[in-house]
């Protein structure tokens, strides 16, 4: 029992508490010193730190800029710009963190970390700061987007997949044309792109709804895009191994190898046709291929959660460390955005197998969850930051979209960047995909509840490139 009344001994004993592990007593003692003593800086700051560590980051927020506002030359608090912008930047929660992590990089000159983080949070030039929707009848603010740190071409090099996954288009809806890009339209295309992009090395994107390894002349594709000085990248069900070693030996600058199990029993049913030790042999055969070929391709996997798999959650991850690979869990998300919104209207699907009840979050309650996090004023990266082109030069939506009616009708080769662009703020799904508040955008740290912890649903990153999963 802590019986005095002075701020300073009240700090001691926090302090003391929190020496020992005992978090919960020191957060009391730190707030009754503050409401004995409002501007001590001490107090703010261990309680500031203690609160970042339970993830409350809207009170840590709120705690630090009172004592900031009283004491703006301290510098027990100045440091804590440096873990409040460090905390917001891994919540996802960029925007938040920008005048934070700004602040650290001027006192701070020396961290490096810091100023890499806030080079990555703020708005690339080549963007606009806003954009005029003309559907919703005002200007959207732009941002730097989470799916990359340039701008995106996603080409779907292969209309089709080898696998009918229930919580993908090519499982769950209606068939649609088939077919492998031409080499020659891919290098038009490209040299298009190296004209008109808004960035000198854009990222590509080889997939969208399609497996690019089905394509069999992959290498050459990526080794015309290093020509042509753009990064490559790629997302993989690895359910298949031929020309697998060719691949690897062109050196793609992103694997993603997209599982879903650790078992054939748990793989089938969300990776329906697949077989889960093909996969394993394979993601070997990876490992093998890329030390003989000594490239540097950063290879990750992207673990789908199901409710039906959290117990594979483990062995899948060891076997990435045994391999040296990147593992990043990804709770399941149901596509595309057609059947999204079907399930939203409450329209079943018979061909999805009923997979919903396998999901952790209910599409519906997630809908919820997201307008309560949004304030309205972004724009959707998805639109702003990306052309996502079809195996047979057409110009989707987005790269969520998979329906005919949601294609732009025009051939990419056949108009400008800056006029695709156009017609997608005048196509009618993009109006009904923000009034469903299904768009891709940032949630803010004022707008998140429960305490102002960020929930899985309110962190738009779900792991590298995880809108579109093979």
């Amino acid at each position: 029992m802590v019986k005095t009344t002075s701020a300073n001994g009240v700090v001691a004993a926090a302090e003391g508490f929190v020496a020992v592990g005992r978090g919960d007593e020191a957060r009391r003692l730190f707030r009754r010193a503050l409401d004995l003593e409002p501007g001590d800086a001490r107090a703010a700051a261990g309680l500031t730190r203690l609160l970042l560590a339970a993830g409350d980051l809207r009170a840590a927020v709120a705690v630090a800029e009172a004592a900031l506002s009283r004491n703006p030359d301290d510098v027990g608090l100045m440091r804590l710009h440096g873990d409040i912008g460090f905390a917001l930047y891994h919540a996802h929660l960029w925007e938040d963190a920008e005048h934070w992590l700004a602040r650290t990089t001027s006192v701070e000159p020396w961290n490096f970390a810091a100023a890499a983080a806030y080079k990555r949070v703020r708005r690339p030039g080549y963007l606009t700061p806003d954009v005029f929707d003309p559907q919703i009848g005002r200007s959207l603010r732009r941002y730097s987007a989470r799916e990359g740190d340039t701008y995106i071409f996603v080409i779907d090099i292969v209309g089709t997949c080898n696998l009918r996954c229930p919580t993908c288009p090519v499982g769950n809806s209606p068939e649609r044309p088939k077919g492998f890009m031409d080499l020659a339209l891919f290098e038009r295309i490209i040299t298009k792109i190296r004209r008109e992009s808004p960035v000198p090395h854009p990222q590509i994107n080889l997939y969208n709804w399609g497996e690019p390894l089905l394509h069999p002349d992959l290498p050459t594709i990526i080794t015309m895009l290093h020509n042509a000085k753009m990064r490559a990248h790629l997302s993989t069900n690895l359910n298949i191994k031929r020309g697998l070693e060719a691949v690897i030996a062109a050196g793609p600058d992103e694997l993603k190898i997209s599982l879903s199990g650790f078992s054939q029993e748990t793989y089938s049913r969300t990776h329906t046709r697949g077989k889960i030790d093909l996969v394993k042999a394979n993601m070997r055969c990876v490992k093998n291929y890329a030390d003989k070929h000594r490239v540097g391709t950063r290879i990750w996997v992207g673990h789908h959660i199901y409710r039906s798999n959290q117990h594979e959650i483990e062995p899948v991850r060891q076997l990435c460390v045994e391999l040296g690979f990147e593992y990043h869990p990804i709770a399941a998300f149901y596509m595309p955005l057609e059947r999204l919104l079907d399930v939203t209207r409450g329209k079943p699907n018979p061909r999805d197998g009923g997979i919903l009840a396998d999901l952790l979050h209910n599409p519906v309650a997630r809908q919820r969850a997201l307008a309560e996090q949004r304030s309205g004023c972004f724009d959707c990266e998805l639109r702003f930051n990306q052309t996502v082109i079809n195996h047979d030069g057409t110009v989707a939506l987005c790269c969520t979209v998979y329906d005919q009616s949601n294609m732009l009708g025009v051939c990419y080769l056949d108009e400008s960047l800056d006029a695709i662009e156009e017609r997608k703020y005048r196509h009618p799904m993009c109006h009904t995909c923000i009034q469903n508040n299904l768009h891709y955008v940032p949630a803010e740290l004022k707008l998140l509840r429960s305490e102002g912890r960020p929930s899985p649903s309110a962190r738009i990153d779900r792991g590298p490139s995880a809108v579109s999963e093979v």
